[in-house]
């Protein structure tokens, strides 16, 4: 997560995964390219064919899934929340009024052993009924940090926004 503006005219956060994390699930690349290229001098070919293509293609799959950002943009003079997704496969920018977005929550999830709680930011918009809840990320993680960033943006909309009636 990283805030680059934060004034009362506007909030801009960034959530993706860090790029050492992202570089370190590319490791196993090197060696299987270097035996799948070895299987393949040495004639056999299928065994080759599943080490470059198949196990490769699945680390670079799961890296371009796992190096999505989301950016997120409180604008107060245009009236806006813009919620920008960008990946390897493409980009998308939702928009929804300002006025709308009452809150930041999380959405917490347990593990199978109900020992650990992932969490991730929820943008509520109360125009709807029910409200409407956007997940900020695809993925939930555990520790302080969603909670940090619900906490910003709710602060935010509390210095910035006048209370809703």
């Amino acid at each position: 997560m990283t805030t680059s503006t934060n004034t009362p005219d506007r909030l801009e956060i960034e959530l993706a995964i860090p790029a050492f994390i992202r570089w370190f699930m590319m490791v196993p690349v090197i060696p299987i390219t270097l035996i799948g290229l070895a299987n393949l001098i040495g004639g056999e070919i299928l065994t080759a064919l599943i080490l470059l293509l198949g196990l490769n293609g699945a680390f670079f799959l799961g890296y371009a899934a796992i190096s999505a950002r989301t950016t997120l943009v409180l604008d107060k003079e245009a009236g806006l929340v813009t919620v920008s997704r960008d990946s390897r496969f493409g980009s998308r920018a939702d928009r929804y009024p300002l006025d709308a977005l009452d809150s930041a929550e999380l959405d917490r999830s347990h593990t199978s052993a109900e020992s650990r709680t992932t969490s991730k930011v929820v943008l509520v918009f109360r125009n709807t009924r029910p409200a409407t809840r956007i997940p900020l990320s695809s993925w939930g993680v555990s520790g302080a940090g969603p909670g940090q960033i619900a906490d910003e943006i709710n602060d935010w909309l509390r210095r910035n926004l006048p209370p809703s009636v």
